[in-house]
């Protein structure tokens, strides 16, 4: 049964005694929701900071703004910690399901991107789910035909953001929670939406998992050991693929696809998965996806330009390797006015999110282009748009089309039109990244802009 003894003394026992989450400054948030079981996780921390075991406590309430009681719920947290002398701060969210979404999930989006804005190095957020939780969390995941990562559910402890979310009441029953809380006098609010059947996990709480506790009731502590079993399996599945990616891998984190097919079928698809999650941070696909991929990217021709896309991820082949991308919005057709002294600066909108993309200019001498020719003419900074010519430097005096060139460089095709172009009046100065063209190049004795490109 849950005890403050306990809890203390497993509270440190589950933290990872290599790291720096046992320092006892090191600052603990507590996401509060004012539900009975956060409200007993804040008094066992409350217990923990008298004991001087813990030096820096907060709690944190989101309102979701999702019902007619928010701010009075919100107005309850406050006042629970201000009985306790601990600070708690409000963060009102908007709750967006335009992208697709449920209510439960987009609400669970807009909390944890409020949470992650607060952590540093140094936190360790803190959150109230229990073995309970853990029981539907699994279940939902077998239902929905989850591999070992979804059937993993959710870990103690890991990395979140700079710092790490810790869930020490995992092991801890609903009902000894609630015991605990009635044996202490404790104040809480009751959200009605949990009694929503509709909602799945809501529908495995009152009508699965009491009919599972009734004919084994230890089934919590059964579920526990799967979880565990399938967490193991997840490490090991992650592990083969790390090392199959190092084999794989090439420039730019592009993927080999004659290596790629020397792997087994589970393998390739093992791999793919860890490429486009863990190395290049995109989301995963869905099973259709990921067998299109290895079905009609990686068997195409050389010269074929098949695609694979899902939500905003692309992922294309080019030259014997695998391409993964956020699909990018054409921001290429307008041509900017630019003094070469200075930094240019341009903000674009990728999926969504803003990019920005600069030029940065160094004066040297007897490198890079002209300075003379760039401060007393017009310099402007274009997008492929087609037919451009350019004469590269240390190529005698034939001017090549940039298509013929991009092709010789192996730039992707999809890459060539965010390729930024120097112009000097109406003529191509620079292809950054590639090449200078004549006649704009600074003689040995002459001043010159060293121009590079910083994007992110």
């Amino acid at each position: 049964m849950l005890s403050v003894e306990n809890f203390q003394q497993d509270f440190f026992k589950n933290l990872p005694q290599q790291s720096q989450v046992t320092n006892p400054d090191r600052h603990y948030l507590l996401a509060y929701s004012g539900g009975c079981d956060s409200r007993v996780l804040l008094q066992l921390l409350f217990d923990l900071k008298q004991a001087g075991k813990i030096k820096n406590l907060q709690a944190l309430h989101i309102n979701h703004q999702l019902h007619q009681d928010s701010n009075q719920w919100a107005e309850h947290c406050v006042k629970q910690c201000e009985r306790l002398n601990i600070p708690c701060e409000v963060v009102k969210v908007t709750v967006n399901t335009s992208a697709g979404q449920g209510i439960e999930a987009a609400a669970r989006t807009a909390r944890y991107q409020a949470i992650a804005e607060r952590v540093t190095e140094n936190t360790t957020v803190l959150t109230a789910q229990h073995a309970d939780d853990q029981v539907e969390t699994f279940l939902l995941q077998s239902l929905r035909g989850s591999g070992v990562k979804g059937l993993a559910a959710m870990p103690v402890i890991k990395r979140f953001e700079n710092g790490y979310l810790y869930r020490p009441l995992l092991s801890v029953t609903q009902g000894d929670i609630q015991s605990y809380a009635k044996a202490h006098n404790l104040n809480w609010v009751e959200d009605p939406s949990n009694e929503h059947t509709h909602i799945d996990r809501n529908f495995l709480r009152h009508n699965v998992v009491p009919l599972l506790k009734q004919r084994w009731p230890a089934s919590h502590k059964t579920f526990a050991r799967v979880v565990q079993h399938q967490a193991e399996a997840a490490q090991l599945v992650d592990e083969l693929a790390q090392i199959d990616w190092l084999t794989l891998q090439l420039e730019n984190n592009t993927l080999s696809l004659n290596k790629l097919k020397l792997l087994s079928y589970v393998r390739q698809k093992n791999v793919l998965r860890y490429w486009l999650h863990n190395i290049q941070g995109l989301s995963l696909p869905d099973n259709v996806h990921l067998s299109r991929i290895l079905q009609e990217l990686v068997p195409a021709a050389d010269d074929a330009q098949p695609e694979v896309r899902w939500g905003d991820v692309i992922v294309r082949r080019f030259n014997g390797m695998l391409y993964a991308d956020s699909m990018q919005n054409n921001f290429i057709t307008t041509r900017f006015s630019w003094s070469a002294d200075k930094t240019f600066a341009l903000s674009h909108t990728v999926n969504g999110s803003q990019k920005k993309l600069q030029l940065l200019t160094r004066q040297v001498t007897g490198q890079g282009l002209s300075k003379q020719k760039l401060d007393n003419n017009t310099v402007t900074v274009r997008f492929r748009q087609g037919g451009e010519v350019c004469t590269p430097d240390g190529r005698g005096n034939h001017q090549h089309k940039l298509k013929k060139l991009f092709q010789e460089w192996q730039v992707p095709p999809w890459q060539r039109g965010h390729v930024p172009l120097i112009y000097v009046g109406d003529e191509l100065a620079q292809v950054v990244g590639y090449c200078l063209c004549a006649p704009f190049v600074a003689d040995k004795t002459e001043q010159g802009y060293l121009i590079s490109l910083d994007s992110n």
